[in-house]
């Protein structure tokens, strides 16, 4: 997840975030 490392705060804004919402 070295890519997502740094890309953490977008991913999981746009898919935890609608996970937890939706």
């Amino acid at each position: 997840h070295e890519r997502n490392a740094h890309n953490f705060p977008l991913d999981l804004a746009g898919v935890e975030a609608p996970s937890i919402n939706g």
